[in-house]
């Protein structure tokens, strides 16, 4: 059995207490700097007190865990991932957005691999049935492949959740976007996490290279729901995320062949109701982290971070197309994400 420690006890931290405890591992330690979230963890998790830490640090030293989940905010990512390496941790599962800069991504990475340490970053569309299913279905002759996606969501933050989208369209086409544009609210809602986080809102455009768009329309004046449209020649799916509902159209079989200006043929309509449970997803995250097959990796996590960094840089520079990797030139520069 393997032993897990937890760095952070807020939200995420808890269902992961819920989700180690389903795959039958041992927890040997949950560690939180603020101890009324340590209160919750004992109280909600029923964590015994032995198992407590108030420091990280101390924690992954004491207990030299083989899994360690650092659910802290991102700020914090890099140093206790390395950490956890050091101290011969050897499957790590790090919240997202990986880490504050590319530096810091790049650290973990090589960290990892010198500790020959697997790296896992929680952006779990790969195990979402609200994904699993439209690609399944985008790539059958009923669909004829997927043109473009959009998201209209409430405010939900660039990095908090804007980076799951990217990752999601990245899962879907199986490329990375060759250009990014972006277009930043100016008003700044104040961040739930705290004052010293900065998580930005508006609208972003993504671009393959082979062609296919993704569209992110985020932005401060939006309140409520978040609602996924995939595009197809032949029809479209559209999930609310909320409900957890997908339902979809497509031109019956007969009229594929007609011009795409022929927008109203007949069609054949299907609506259903997906899973998606937060704790289960996490589990099947962990899962394929120690079995090694398919899991996001800390070049996954890279790959969002350097894709939302080229945002910001789109934004500063008058809503300019930028290649994701021009956001090397700017590999040390730190963003206050949470």
């Amino acid at each position: 059995m393997s032993t897990v420690a937890i760095v952070g006890a807020g939200r995420m931290g808890r269902r992961h207490i819920e989700m180690v405890r389903q795959l039958g591992l041992e927890l040997v330690g949950v560690s939180d700097t603020q101890p009324a979230s340590l209160a919750l963890a004992a109280s909600e998790q029923h964590v015994p007190e032995s198992l407590l830490f108030p420091d990280g640090a101390a924690m992954l030293a004491r207990t030299k865990p083989e899994c360690v989940i650092v659910a802290t905010t991102a700020a914090s990512h890099c140093e206790y991932t390395c950490l956890a390496a050091q101290h011969g941790a050897k499957f790590i599962l790090c919240e997202k957005p990986m880490a504050v800069s590319l530096a810091e991504c790049d650290q973990m990475i090589r960290v990892c691999a010198e500790h020959d340490a697997r790296l896992a970053i929680n952006h779990q569309m790969r195990f979402m049935q609200q994904y699993i299913e439209p690609k399944r279905l985008l790539a059958s002759p009923a669909f004829g492949g997927l043109s473009s996606v959009t998201v209209v969501a409430g405010n939900f933050g660039m990095g908090m959740n804007g980076t799951h989208y990217f990752e999601m369209f990245r899962y879907l086409t199986d490329e990375s976007p060759s250009a990014v544009s972006a277009w930043f609210s100016d008003e700044f809602v104040p961040n739930p996490r705290g004052a010293q986080f900065v998580d930005r809102a508006g609208s972003v455009r993504l671009t393959t290279p082979s062609g296919k768009r993704f569209y992110l329309e985020s932005s401060a004046d939006q309140g409520h729901g978040i609602v996924a449209i995939y595009a197809a020649r032949y029809g479209q799916i559209v999930v609310d995320e909320l409900t957890l509902t997908l339902r979809y159209q497509a031109r019956l079989e007969e009229h594929r062949q007609k011009p795409t200006t022929r927008y109203g043929e007949p069609w054949l309509a299907h609506s259903e109701t997906i899973a998606g449970n937060v704790v289960d997803i996490s589990r099947a995250v962990m899962a394929a982290l120690i079995e090694g097959k398919d899991y996001p990796s800390g070049e996954d996590g890279r790959s969002a971070v350097s894709t939302l960094i080229a945002a910001y840089v789109s934004h500063e520079s008058g809503n300019i197309r930028v290649d994701p990797r021009a956001a090397d030139a700017f590999v040390t520069r730190v963003f206050p994400w949470a």
